[in-house]
Order: structure tokens, then sequence, then C-alpha cells
């Protein structure tokens, strides 16, 4: 669920700004945090006004995928630190294009060279990954135990829909006080609905 963006670009982006404020202060997080302000607006393009510590979902870090590389051009005076950085930005980006392109470019190998492989491209490890596990779980589904539909649904409704309900700020603590609100609700309309059929439904619309 998400493991890129949300998952190791967030270490990425975290390991970054704690390595860069070692070396510099906090001046350089500031340094940062001005750069990703004054960039222009851009159908699409989230604008970071408040700093890079508010990305808190998926789609604020791909954002910061499109954008942080220009952001850390040239932010020190240490060249070859600069360098490094840009490499490591860099390399991630084309990884996380040429992920989006691996299953095209399976597809694309078998067909153009097929012909030419005495085995017709009969290669364990191609099977596996261009037959054998795409085709099938898209026919029958993932193993049991092995979808992430239940917890994508749980995400949703635990921590996507109450976080744009909070200020940003102590997000977390904001979260937990909304799921427990609605705990104890829930709670307390079942009780007064026992005979009922059905059950009032609560929404994380009625804490506002």
């Amino acid at each position: 669920m998400h493991h890129l963006d949300l998952g190791l670009y967030n270490h990425q982006i975290t390991f970054t700004c704690d390595f860069l404020k070692s070396k510099y202060e906090h001046l350089i997080l500031d340094k940062i945090d001005n750069r990703l302000a004054n960039i222009p607006r851009h159908s699409g393009l989230k604008i970071f006004k408040n700093g890079i510590q508010t990305a808190n979902i998926a789609n604020e870090y791909q954002n910061l995928i499109k954008i942080m590389i220009f952001v850390l051009d040239d932010l020190t005076e240490d060249n070859d630190l600069n360098k490094i950085l840009i490499k490591v930005y860099k390399d991630w980006n084309n990884m996380y294009l040429i992920i989006r392109y691996e299953e095209s470019w399976a597809k694309q190998f078998v067909n153009i060279f097929q012909e030419f492989s005495s085995s017709r491209l009969k290669f364990p490890k191609l099977q596996l990954w261009v037959y054998y596990t795409t085709d099938l779980i898209k026919k029958y589904g993932p193993l049991n135990r092995f979808s992430t539909e239940t917890y994508e649904s749980l995400h949703k409704d635990f921590v996507k829909s109450p976080y744009y309900l909070t200020n940003k700020k102590d997000i977390e603590i904001q979260i937990l006080k909304m799921i427990q609100r609605q705990d104890i609700v829930t709670k307390l309309s079942a009780k007064s609905n026992q005979n009922a059929k059905i059950i009032y439904s609560f929404k994380f619309n009625n804490l506002i």
C-alpha cells in the first residue's frame, strides 16, 4: 500500500532533512521550506507553503517526487554533497518511472523476441513474473490473507477521512480523539436501538 511514495520516499525525505540538519543546523531546513513555498503554482501540483513537514499522505509525497530534485539543486556550498543528493533523488525518480513500465516492457519483450528463443521464452523467472503472478491474481484474486482490500477500507475510514477533518496540527492526536468519539457514539447508539433492525450509522462529519 503506497510502499514507494508513502513508504520509502517518506524515509528518504526524513533522512535527508536529518542529514542536512546535522551538518548545517536548522537553517538549512528553513531554506528548503522557502524553496518549496516559492515554487510557482501549476495545475495539478501541490505547493507546500507551510513547509515539507506538512506532507502526510501519498498524493503529497507524489508531488514532492516531482519537485524535490529542483529544491535540492545547489542547496549547499558543498558541491560534492549537492551532487550526491541530486544523484540519489535522480536515481529514485528513474526507479519510480521504471517500475510503472515493468509489465509493459515484459509484454513487449515476449512479443518481439519469442520466435528467437528455442523455448519460446519459457524461462521460469519470466513465466512467473509475466504469466503467473499478474494474470492469476487478476483472474482469481489474491491468495487468502494477502489482499489489502480490508486494510485499504480501514485506512480510508479511520485515517484518510478523519485526516481531512483535522487542522493539520497534532494530526495523530486529533484522529485518535475522533475515533474514540466515534466508538462511544456507536456504542451508545447500539444500546438505545437494541430492538431496531437498522443501527444508526455514525459519520465523521457528525463531529463538525
